[in-house]
């Protein structure tokens, strides 16, 4: 049940030793924690779900946690695409090559579908409503705009999912969920990507207004995500 979609702990340090970069926190002035901090009461809300608070619990339907993971799978599906097809539209060979990084990270990690979820690509999914608005939210974000803001619509997912999962720690002893919890309490992969957009924006500039936005706007498709992933109650 463990999911992470960061980078593993061998990419995470080629990554910092090919573009001198750092998984330590971004500074404090960063982009990346001025994007964080202005949307922190979203992160609150979805820690806050009926989903979240059933793994902290341990007392998530297990159907609706397999239900969950296959939808993701659709956004993680074509979450690779997205970061190779951002890849094939920059110039720049070092964001080429970080995105591309990005990109064979989570093919790595889409691989393990077939084996544990017995599916093999996105064709098949049905996804629920809010990550199919996410996904295509994130394609026409790399499609349209310029590279460097794939970076900037994926980060919701890289650190709000590390953050959840410090939230929630320690598990409890015997939670069904604890693999969950553990295997996303690791914010170097988020941490990693905003060091290289602290790096980028120094040389080359970046819209804070306009990261603001498509960073507001993934954030907002992550809470819905959470929020829509359990049963509405029924009425009495």
């Amino acid at each position: 049940m463990k999911n992470n979609r960061s980078l593993s702990s061998k990419d995470i340090l080629h990554l910092i030793k090919e573009h001198k970069l750092s998984s330590d926190p971004p500074p404090q002035d960063s982009l990346f924690w001025m994007l964080w901090n202005v949307n922190i009461g979203i992160a609150n809300q979805t820690l806050q779900t009926a989903f979240v608070q059933g793994i902290k619990q341990g007392t998530l339907d297990p159907v609706t946690y397999g239900g969950f993971n296959v939808s993701d799978a659709y956004y993680c599906f074509h979450g690779a695409d997205d970061y190779q097809t951002a890849a094939s539209r920059t110039n720049d060979p070092i964001l080429k090559a970080f995105l591309l990084k990005k990109y064979n990270s989570y093919k790595k990690y889409n691989d393990t579908f077939p084996e544990i979820w017995h599916i093999k690509d996105a064709d098949g999914i049905v996804p629920s409503k809010a990550i199919e608005e996410y996904s295509n939210y994130e394609r026409k974000v790399v499609q349209e705009l310029d590279p460097i803001y794939a970076l900037v619509v994926m980060l919701p997912c890289e650190y709000l999912w590390a953050w959840l999962g410090a939230q929630l720690s320690p598990a409890q002893p015997g939670n069904l969920y604890a693999p969950w919890i553990t295997g996303n309490n690791d914010p170097r992969g988020a941490y990693t990507m905003g060091n290289f957009l602290n790096a980028y924006a120094h040389f080359h500039g970046i819209d804070n207004g306009l990261a603001m936005k498509v960073y507001t706007q993934a954030m907002q498709f992550e809470y819905d995500n959470f929020a829509t992933a359990t049963p509405a109650p029924k009425e009495a």
